[in-house]
């Protein structure tokens, strides 16, 4: 079941925003016909214009009350009176779930008589999961689901549990989740799941490979053309570069009375300011500090420096944050080893001509100059060309 509603607060008819010339419900609908256990694939909608859409494309369409306030309330309301023994409920923005997704749940929920709903959940590192946008949860070795949250669960874990929205219920436990009321911690939280575990009834978060990307604002759909296009998945937002061995050539002399003096290329400052002008934010991170990087980062108009931290992949989050951007919108550019977990968090990462193997095998784009020699300049100018800005 796709519950598709027209309207929306943040992006009005988004189920027939086009994903490539192609609307987002139909794309939804072409991957889980590819799902080999389900024996129907159906859109329920409140609108006319999506079930047309639904149709032409040789789908199947239920219309169902505008009034209904959440996507379960309208699966359920489409499939109530339909015989089956599963119900997976997948949202009309996840253009990028593939049929095997569905076929992991359906085959993880009806493999274990104990369970009463199954949902995917992907391994990734406590830094990724730091964003209210990710959701965690609590699961035992055994799959048992004890709780979700937007916080990151449970404490002290790394990697953590992420979860993906897509449900595959069996019938009766879908009828008592949709008939009871939501629940306080529910409502706290924003998740409806929450309400299935006060019921008592037993969630799997069974685990798969990959992850989705969900449609909830315009610009989002930009992203999904992207990563079906097998390019980044999202634009660049902030780049945050280590300094030795990436703004300088990684050599620090001392004069007598013991200040580091460390050499900038001026082409990488003028790769920082084409960066800060497209409006791509710029950042420094290293584990030295000195009077001369932060005198280079004043000149830059560099505002955020984090420099003499011990734990840097601890201070990327926490730089993140004040940027106001996510890790996946981060391209980090590193040069050694200690920058590879940075490298590993960020949504792109890249390395000089002359980092070293650990840094280079990490990085996405391996750059044609060294560190201190333009390798920013010419990260800046990629980076700029391929999302439309101008160095």
């Amino acid at each position: 079941m796709i519950p598709a509603r027209y309207a929306s607060e943040r992006f009005p008819a988004k189920p027939l925003a086009l994903i490539d010339g192609v609307p987002m419900v139909v794309r939804v609908l072409r991957n889980l016909r590819s799902a080999a256990s389900v024996s129907d694939v159906i859109v329920a909608t409140d609108d006319d214009r999506i079930a047309s859409v639904v149709e032409e494309a040789g789908g199947h369409a239920v219309m169902t009350d505008p009034a209904l306030p959440s996507g379960s309330d309208r699966v359920w309301a489409a499939v109530a009176e339909r015989p089956a023994d599963v119900v997976v409920n997948v949202q009309g923005d996840e253009p990028l779930v593939p049929g095997a997704m569905v076929d992991a749940i359906v085959q993880g929920l009806l493999a274990d008589a104990r369970f009463d709903i199954a949902t995917p959940v992907v391994a990734v590192s406590r830094a990724e999961a730091a964003s209210p946008d990710v959701v965690t949860v609590a699961r035992d070795a055994d799959g048992t689901a004890h709780y979700f949250s937007r916080s990151t669960i449970p404490s002290g874990a790394d990697p953590v549990w992420r979860h993906l929205g897509l449900y595959a219920y069996r019938k009766d436990a879908m009828a008592r989740f949709v008939q009871a009321a939501p629940t306080e911690l529910e409502r706290t939280e924003k998740l409806e799941q929450l309400r299935a575990l006060s019921l008592g009834l037993r969630i799997a978060a069974i685990e798969v490979t990959g992850a989705t990307h969900a449609v909830d604002r315009p610009d989002d759909v930009a992203v999904v053309e992207r990563v079906l296009r097998g390019e980044p998945p999202t634009t660049i937002r902030a780049v945050v570069l280590d300094v030795d061995g990436v703004l300088t050539d990684g050599r620090i002399q001392y004069p007598g009375d013991g200040d580091q003096l460390l050499s900038f290329d001026v082409k990488d400052g003028f790769g920082i300011a084409a960066l800060l002008r497209a409006g791509v934010q710029v950042a420094f991170l290293s584990a030295r500090d000195s009077a001369a990087l932060r005198r280079r980062a004043a000149e830059l108009g560099v505002a955020h420096v984090r420099a003499g931290v011990p734990d840097k992949a601890a201070a990327l989050v926490e730089l993140v944050a004040d940027l106001g951007v996510r890790l996946a919108e981060v391209c980090v550019v590193g040069d050694d080893d200690p920058d590879v977990p940075l490298m590993e968090l960020a949504g792109m990462s890249a390395a000089p001509a002359d980092a070293a193997p650990a840094a280079r095998s990490a990085a996405r784009i391996v750059l044609a100059n060294a560190g201190g020699r333009g390798a920013v300049r010419e990260l800046a100018d990629r980076l700029l060309a391929t999302q439309g800005g101008a160095a």
